[in-house]
């Protein structure tokens, strides 16, 4: 699909939100009965610094950042009536739903999503791509050359190759890989596994899963030809392959498929209407214009001076055109499963 992401100095619009609710006076957090509250779930994480275009920040301070894009955005669109309409949100949920082959429960779930924040997400990117292409035409023709050089192009993601997704551990010796097998055979998942006996902070952080193809260069060959061997949510026995004991088990399998030009013919168009658009950059100064005029309160103290440091911005910054379209799977963020 190709997507276009408008890299707005005062938008970050990408971030799936995690909705915890339901853990009340229980503590979100248990240990031998001592409890972690929410609220201390929550001061700690708004304490976490994420990485954004501007440098580091805070992740609280980045969050409420993003929602008063999002806010100043969808507003405007509604100003300028181009607000996003239900058929075009359902139009990106059933490409998200075709590209991720019947896995969109699973899809949701790695994102911390459930549909209605997916809904959310995709509300507030439409509203910026509606408010980018306002009054300009793409006709059929143009989406469709677009699409052909896209599908032509090496490593297309429009192609996308038979896969299988695994968990995999490895070790430099076959008794700790041994010791490993037996661990998950008697019942310990296997995130808990890799956690507590692998020393890759990469393998950690993923629990081993990853997506593979049958041709991997990065993956040594042998625990491609295990993957694709092995039946769903079967575990390999510990095996030997370039230099290390591995242990795989095949999570699930997605067939090889090309996404057609009728699936995403629309999803082109809006984006070429973004690309014809950003030459006169008219959206940025009438964003800039409705930010400096938006009454904006933050309550809690700790972000009280967000509201300025925006209209600032918009006084200050020339906010960017966007970058030129791009393939990419789904107006998810992270898109495939």
């Amino acid at each position: 699909m190709l997507r276009r992401k408008a890299n707005l100095a005062l938008l970050a619009l990408m971030i799936p939100v995690i909705a915890l609710t339901g853990c009340g006076r229980r503590g979100i957090i248990v240990v031998n009965g001592e409890k972690v509250s929410k609220d201390e779930f929550y001061q700690r994480l708004q304490r976490i610094p994420v990485q954004t275009q501007q440098g580091t920040k805070l992740a609280g301070q980045y969050v409420v950042e993003q929602m008063i894009g999002e806010k100043l955005v969808q507003q405007l669109a509604k100003k300028e009536n181009v607000a996003p309409t239900d058929a075009q949100i359902e139009a990106k949920i059933k490409v998200i739903r075709k590209e991720s082959s019947g896995n969109m429960a699973q899809l949701l779930t790695s994102q911390g999503m459930t549909l209605d924040d997916l809904k959310k997400k995709i509300a507030a990117e439409q509203a910026l791509i509606n408010l980018y292409s306002k009054g300009v035409t793409v006709t059929e023709a143009e989406a469709k050359k677009a699409y052909d050089q896209a599908r032509a192009a090496k490593n297309s993601p429009l192609i996308r190759p038979e896969q299988v997704k695994i968990s995999a551990i490895s070790f430099a010796t076959k008794a700790q890989a041994d010791r490993a097998y037996q661990l998950i055979l008697k019942g310990v998942d296997f995130p808990t596994v890799t956690s507590t006996m692998q020393k890759d902070p990469a393998a950690k952080a993923t629990g081993g899963q990853l997506w593979i193809a049958r041709v991997e260069p990065s993956i040594p060959k042998a625990v491609c030809d295990t993957a694709f061997s092995l039946p769903i949510n079967k575990l390999s026995k510990p095996f030997f392959a370039t230099g290390s004991w591995v242990v795989v088990r095949a999570e699930s399998k997605r067939p090889a498929r090309i996404t057609q030009f009728d699936d995403i013919k629309d999803v082109i168009s809006e984006q070429l209407a973004m690309q014809k658009a950003s030459k006169d950059n008219k959206f940025n100064a009438d964003f800039r214009a409705f930010t400096k005029s938006a009454k904006i309160v933050v309550n809690d103290t700790r972000y009280k001076g967000i509201p300025d440091m925006i209209k600032k911005q918009a006084t200050e910054v020339a906010l960017p055109k966007p970058t030129s379209p791009t393939p990419a799977a789904s107006s998810t963020g992270a898109t495939r499963p």
